[in-house]
């Protein structure tokens, strides 16, 4: 059951997440919201928070860490657009994107390493 309305959203491994809830946990465990099964991500690796001044990607004190624009943050904000790595996981950050909602359930094709960052 969802806490809000989504008006922002996660896209990863060729999914689209939708961020419905003031808090999103992200990590291996089951018990999180969005699970990712990769042997970099920790257990319980990050959060992202709903609040009145925006979305705030927080991490969870991880072990391989929480990056966005090739620096490793503890806490930040988020914009539209951001594309941040939980370990070596790239995650793109949208919000208020209508096209998004109507197409939660489809592919969206990978989310790849520049080139220049692949070697």
């Amino acid at each position: 059951m969802s806490d809000i309305n989504p008006s922002a959203y996660l896209v990863i491994n060729s999914q689209i997440f939708a961020l419905d809830k003031t808090v999103t946990r992200i990590g291996r465990k089951i018990e999180n919201d969005l699970v990712i099964q990769d042997p970099l991500i920790s257990r319980s690796h990050a959060e992202i928070h709903q609040m009145a001044d925006g979305y705030f990607l927080i991490d969870l004190n991880s072990t391989t860490g929480t990056h966005l624009n090739n620096q490793r943050i503890t806490r930040h904000k988020l914009n539209s657009g951001d594309l941040f790595y939980l370990a070596n996981i790239p995650i793109m950050f949208i919000e208020d994107n209508p096209y998004l909602q109507g197409n939660l359930n489809k592919n969206t094709g990978t989310l790849d390493l520049p080139k220049e960052e692949k070697e």
